[in-house]
């Protein structure tokens, strides 16, 4: 009887190696990110004016523009609003956007901004003002907004008052 046969070794199979995906950058260049920063930080602003005219009510209407800190605080001020009778006259507006800096890549952008609060009252259900007397017209703030993949948006994370000289 012959000895079987050694087993012949299996010819190896190329196995094709997938293409590497390539994520495009959320921006092209910083021109691109501060128009997109613009537009959101003023999506931002209205949806918050309209809340505060309303004296708080549906807060979580300003989730759609805003995440993190400044969500939390953005409730926090309705609810103040809500609980003492409080509204906004007027509407916060901003007169100047630039770019800090703005990772093309992901969409994060970090902005300077001048916060106008100069044509704005907060008052009572007797229509008194609650603002204190002397309050600044413009506010120099830094604003950091993330990309949102779910809705390929732009949301404010953080808004910080600007410790440095003042920009506005």
């Amino acid at each position: 009887m012959a000895a079987p046969a050694p087993p012949v070794p299996a010819t190896p199979v190329a196995v094709a190696s997938p293409e590497p995906t390539v994520t495009p950058p959320v921006f092209a260049s910083n021109d691109e990110a501060l128009a997109a920063a613009t537009a959101a930080f003023g999506e931002y602003q209205s949806m918050s004016n309209t809340i505060a005219h309303e004296g708080g009510a549906d807060p979580e209407r300003i989730s759609d523009f805003a995440v993190g800190k400044v969500l939390e605080s953005e409730l926090g001020i309705y609810k103040t609003l809500s609980s003492g009778g409080l509204h906004l006259i007027g509407n916060l507006a901003f007169d100047s956007l630039s770019i800090q800096s703005a990772d093309l890549e992901s969409g994060e952008v970090v902005a300077y901004v001048c916060l106008d609060v100069s044509g704005t009252d907060v008052v009572d259900a007797t229509g008194l003002t609650v603002v204190p007397p002397g309050r600044p017209g413009r506010y120099p703030i830094q604003v950091s907004l993330l990309r949102d993949s779910a809705s390929d948006r732009l949301l404010v994370e953080k808004s910080d008052s600007w410790s440095g000289s003042n920009f506005c």
